[in-house]
């Protein structure tokens, strides 16, 4: 009798300490932070969106803790509503198949039979499945946060994963097309017959002027401007030699390429530059337009600057520019390639924790 009633209060134990691991599963599915919603809770607004949005594209669960939980997410068609923090585990959990971050995924309300919630058990689902579902921002609200971060768009390729905004090669090719250029280039060092080179200028920096200048007026004087020794990067012809071979191509006169000389090492003369400027040139067939060379960053800054023309600032472009900018940023920081997107992914993240 007395193993009998031992017997059943063991089982009667068992039952109960099941019972309570059950009450605890369940109310770890739906328990919430109490001093939170105790504030009462709200709507999502753009600054929860932005923080999930971040969180998400990085895969980076310490971003969702800015989301407080009385951020309320409405829910939708056969979708309760939820905690935006939530979601933003559920997300990452999904992406990541991290089965770990659903522990910190919060059931919000009752459960519901009807209705797809978000929860522990959903999120472990998605996990095991690689599922998950983000949501976009507008480009205006993500180039508004890196601001609120600090970022400038001026000096945002400083932290090496991305170019510079403002790309002044391009301006340099933009600058023969202005109908002022040839008017400034004379007035900076003189005309090609007279030129005049000035005294605080790099020559080299000035070869690649007279380079855009014979090619823009379709001037050859311009060429014979630049020294016989001067050599182009990646390139076995003199710089004058080239600079010749382009304006007698894109002004289609042989006469030009008589004064390109036979060098020492043009074994052959059908194989010089003179006899493939003389058939391109002399070539009935249209061939595309040969453009001036371009040089280094800092030359081209010098030649703008000489020329009386300003390099526009990044935060002066149209928004646009300055939103692909950022949003190009951001896809890089999700790319850990090498160091350097590892270190400049570390300074976002700790930006963004310390937002205020």
């Amino acid at each position: 009798m007395d193993r009998r009633f031992g017997g059943a209060r063991r089982r009667g134990w068992r039952i109960f300490g099941a019972l309570v691991v059950v009450a605890l599963v369940l109310f770890l599915a739906g328990a919430t932070s109490w001093p939170d919603r105790l504030k009462g809770m709200r709507p999502v607004d753009e600054r929860d969106e932005l923080f999930r949005y971040v969180a998400q594209e990085l895969a980076e669960p310490a971003l969702c803790a800015k989301i407080p939980w009385s951020a309320e997410s409405n829910g939708g068609f056969f979708l309760t509503p939820s905690y935006e923090r939530s979601n933003c585990y559920a997300f990452i959990a999904g992406r990541t198949r991290n089965p770990w971050l659903c522990w910190r995924v919060r059931r919000l309300g009752t459960f519901s039979l009807l209705s797809r919630q978000t929860s522990m058990w959903s999120c472990l689902l998605d996990a095991r499945r690689g599922l998950s579902a983000g949501i976009a921002v507008s480009p205006a609200s993500l180039a508004g946060f890196f601001t609120q971060l600090g970022y400038d768009p001026d000096t945002l390729h400083r932290e090496g994963i991305t170019p510079p905004v403002v790309v002044v090669e391009d301006i340099y090719r933009q600058l023969p097309t202005r109908p002022d250029f040839l008017g400034r280039v004379e007035r900076a060092v003189g005309t090609p017959e007279q030129a005049t080179d000035p005294a605080a200028s790099d020559q080299r920096t000035l070869d690649y002027l007279y380079d855009a200048a014979a090619l823009t007026g379709r001037e050859p004087a311009w060429c014979a401007r630049i020294p016989d020794v001067v050599r182009l990067p990646h390139q076995a012809a003199s710089f004058r030699d080239w600079c010749l071979f382009t304006l007698a191509s894109n002004t289609k006169d042989p006469r030009l390429c008589d004064r390109i000389p036979l060098r020492a090492d043009d074994s052959d003369p059908r194989l010089s530059l003179r006899a493939k400027c003389a058939l391109q040139a002399g070539s009935r067939f249209q061939t595309g337009q040969y453009g001036p060379e371009v040089p280094d960053d800092v030359r081209i800054r010098a030649l703008i600057a000489l020329l009386g023309y300003e390099v526009p600032r990044a935060r002066d472009l149209p928004p646009e520019d300055i939103q692909r900018a950022y949003a190009r940023f951001l896809q890089e920081l999700s790319t850990e390639t090498d160091a350097a997107h590892a270190a400049a992914r570390r300074r976002f993240v700790e930006r963004a924790l310390h937002a205020p």
